[in-house]
């Protein structure tokens, strides 16, 4: 059972909510939401705005709220089978809701400027959260019909969600990582596509987080001779062998093989002691979302030039003609590139970037293929 509020609003000549026509179709407009009212609307004073709060003796209510600039938001909402979109009184479907909606337009006549409604109700309470964002904060409801896996590790909350359309979909703190679906984003970043713009064979490879294991799954398919991989949470590895198992294969069944070794492990940790041994890689691979990095806690004794402190120290990590390869963000975080850009060159460096539509993302993703000049 499922709490289902179905959001519409209305624009209306501003003077229409003061004066007697509305007052006298207010009822109206709860029973058309409703069904039979429990009791007369209830009217509240909002600051200059009013706020009319109906219930339904179905145990449903609904709420109007006038602004003085003639917008009037109605929220209605039931409880009842929420896949079903079922109440006492019957269902709220798209076509319910429209049939709703043109109701309430009829009901205050020639003064609606211009309507308009969510046609799916927002559903709460039940045993899967649908919703997420999208990089810019648009809201998106993804088909999520169960939780195939949560747990709690020391670092993160660690989801695995099972989409109708998609397969599983890695979320970690509710943010998407990876689903079964989204072979586009790994060949995208690692160049594996076609055409294939990459050659991985013979070449030294250190990953930075990758725990879904696609990223490792693909390089090793490449023959390469030897491949590193930092991921700090142990239990996203474990989650996903289980979960993911058609995005990482068994590579990530041991942790250690012929030309790959997985290292538990602060990826930055492991930068820093790279960097002291004077290791270098051919590629540095970035899965990580990028975060700060207190460079007093892990004792670098130089000033950083940007705050973008995983892809500086990846680029002091690559042999000559090394690239790093890095995830960057949704296409839609517009603020996010042009800082990105700068760091870059600031750094020596030149990039390329690729855009490519993730579908478990629901969104267009770019990203990064960055070199030093």
């Amino acid at each position: 059972m499922t709490a289902n509020t179905i959001m519409m609003c209305f624009k209306v000549a501003p003077s229409y909510v003061s004066g007697p026509e509305f007052q006298a179709r207010l009822k109206k407009a709860g029973e058309l939401a409703l069904g039979e009212l429990s009791s007369e609307p209830r009217q509240l004073e909002v600051a200059k705005d009013k706020l009319f709060i109906f219930t339904g003796t179905s145990g449903s209510h609904a709420v109007l709220r006038t602004y003085t600039t003639g917008l009037l938001t109605f929220d209605v909402q039931h409880f009842g089978e929420g896949d079903e979109y079922e109440w006492n009184n019957g269902k709220y479907d798209m076509e319910a809701i429209k049939k709703l909606k043109k109701n309430i337009e009829d009901l205050f006549g020639s003064a609606v400027e211009n309507a308009n409604s969510l046609y799916a109700p927002i559903r709460r309470g039940g045993q899967v959260w649908t919703y997420g964002i999208t990089a810019d904060e648009r809201l998106m409801e993804p088909d999520y019909d169960k939780v195939s896996f949560e747990t709690n590790s020391p670092w993160q909350n660690i989801k695995i969600m099972h989409s109708r359309e998609l397969g599983n979909v890695l979320l970690l703190d509710d943010d998407i990582m990876l689903g079964e679906s989204d072979l586009i984003y790994t060949q995208t970043l690692l160049g594996l596509g076609n055409p294939k713009r990459e050659n991985y064979k013979g070449k030294e490879i250190l990953i930075l987080g990758g725990g879904d294991g696609g990223i490792l799954h693909e390089l090793l398919k490449e023959n390469p001779k030897f491949v590193t991989m930092a991921e700090i949470d142990e239990e996203v590895i474990k989650a996903c062998r289980v979960h993911m198992r058609s995005v990482c294969g068994d590579s990530m069944d041991k942790f250690e093989g012929n030309n790959y070794k997985i290292i538990i492990e602060d990826c930055i940790k492991v930068m820093k002691e790279d960097l002291e041994q004077g290791k270098k890689y051919d590629f540095v691979i970035n899965d990580l979302t990028e975060f700060p990095v207190d460079k007093e806690n892990y004792g670098f004794a130089y000033d950083f030039k940007t705050t973008h402190l995983v892809m500086e120290l990846a680029l002091q990590l690559l042999k000559p003609q090394g690239k790093v390869l890095a995830r960057g963000n949704s296409k839609s975080a517009v603020d996010y590139y042009p800082l990105v850009d700068e760091d870059i060159i600031k750094l020596g460096g030149q990039f390329k970037r690729r855009d490519a539509y993730v579908p478990s993302f629901r969104e267009t993703y770019c990203l990064y293929e960055i070199w030093k000049v």
